[in-house]
């Protein structure tokens, strides 16, 4: 009988110990042209990218990288900007949306492609499947957001009910869309992957170097850890939300919190009635449901958002929401259930009013750059290294201009 391991993702424990690379704290004075806050996804391959471009590059981490929300995501790689296209062309015109959801979408294939030649194996690209659910309301606003990415020249197919049925194997599919280049990884091993490759181009890498604060001077900014101060020409914040360092920037984000749980491989005869390995499935209940079926047969699911919960009784949470997560995914796929989750765990996200991440700088903030709200998507979170590095060096597209504070 399979005993959940509640409040921790796999990730992390089934990496071996020899691939779990430790870096020094921060102690004393130096100087660097960029300081990274911030050892997530966002911050690991930021450090790489301007490693790679010959860049010398500090990196400091409050505590472990890749402990904290980076290695607690569910692992897909998100094809899209927002979940629903429809709202963030009213918000910003279609141009703006195909631009985003343009750059959202090649940035799966650039990552899957930058992972394997670093050495990650198990990075799979596919395609994915929205889909409206029996129990769902509205399949005109779903089959209008579908016309509307075809009509903005986006990949996007519509499914009728026996289609839908077919592609994910899903009873309850009423209809749907094929989504192309989404995929699914490892999160934990995408990041200790680039954190090595970003090392050995000679990035700094600090482990529990918390920063304490940020002074901008006219020539300068410095940044004061624990145990030293680095004095920096651009200061990259990559926490995934803003801090209390920037206090005032939490307006733009809502916190909330997200949960995942894994099941144990699955029996050949089960996994064949569950959804094709390597594809993900999500859907348009409110909050929506991500699943993908692992290539070692394993299903993971996320959902069940709300609102960033107290510490004060987060176990009873983690456990309540993992057993309704686990219900809800027998719902879709009838023939699981009763299995038990082999893991469940919660994972704090930030979100935008219109769903897409924030990458680049703020007018109040000189000498800094941001990236935030990558929903722990190791796809944004590469999206977002790339467009800081063409900020850095002036390079900026208008592209990456709908990325940043100002888009409204």
């Amino acid at each position: 009988m399979t005993r959940t391991r509640y409040g921790i993702s796999p990730w992390i424990g089934e990496s071996p110990k020899r691939r779990r690379p430790e870096f020094p704290r921060f102690k004393g004075e130096a100087t660097y042209p960029v300081v990274i806050i911030g050892g997530g996804l966002a911050g690991i391959f930021t450090a790489h990218a301007f490693a790679a471009a010959g860049v010398k590059v500090a990196l400091l981490e409050a505590a472990r990288i890749g402990h904290g929300g980076a290695s607690r995501g569910a692992g897909v790689l998100q094809g899209e900007a927002a979940p629903s296209y429809r709202e963030v062309e009213e918000r910003h015109g279609r141009k703006a949306a195909r631009a985003l959801f343009e750059a959202s979408r090649r940035s799966v294939r650039e990552l899957a492609s930058a992972a394997r030649r670093l050495g990650v194996k198990r990075i799979d690209t596919n395609d994915a499947f929205r889909v409206l659910s029996s129990y769902a309301a509205q399949e005109k606003a779903l089959a209008r957001d579908a016309q509307l990415r075809r009509d903005a020249g986006l990949d996007v197919t519509w499914l009728k009910p026996a289609a839908a049925t077919r592609e994910t194997g899903l009873d309850i599919g009423r209809a749907g869309m094929r989504l192309r280049d989404w995929g699914q990884a490892n999160p934990y091993e995408l990041l200790t992957t680039f954190a090595s490759a970003a090392a050995g181009r000679g990035a700094a890498i600090f482990e529990r170097s918390a920063v304490r604060r940020v002074k901008v001077r006219p020539k300068y900014a410095e940044v004061h850890a624990e145990a030293g101060a680095i004095r920096a020409d651009t200061v990259i914040v990559c926490t995934g939300e803003p801090t209390d360092l920037y206090r005032s920037l939490k307006r733009h984000v809502r916190l909330d919190e997200r949960y995942v749980v894994v099941t144990d491989r699955l029996p050949a005869a089960l996994g064949r009635q569950v959804a094709p390995r390597g594809r993900v499935i999500t859907d348009t209940e409110v909050p929506p449901h991500l699943v993908s079926v692992l290539d070692d047969g394993r299903v993971v699911m996320a959902g069940a958002d709300q609102p960033r919960p107290p510490a004060r009784g987060k176990e009873k949470v983690v456990l309540q929401r993992s057993n309704q997560l686990m219900y809800e995914l027998s719902r879709m796929f009838p023939a699981i259930s009763g299995v038990m989750p082999a893991y469940g765990w919660d994972v704090p996200i930030a979100t935008t009013a219109d769903g897409v991440m924030y990458a680049g700088p703020h007018r109040n903030f000189p000498r800094h750059l941001f990236a935030w709200a990558t929903r722990h998507d190791p796809a944004q979170a590469f999206l977002a290294s790339r467009i800081l590095l063409r900020h850095f060096f002036g390079h900026a597209s208008r592209d990456d201009t709908y990325f940043a504070f100002t888009r409204g």
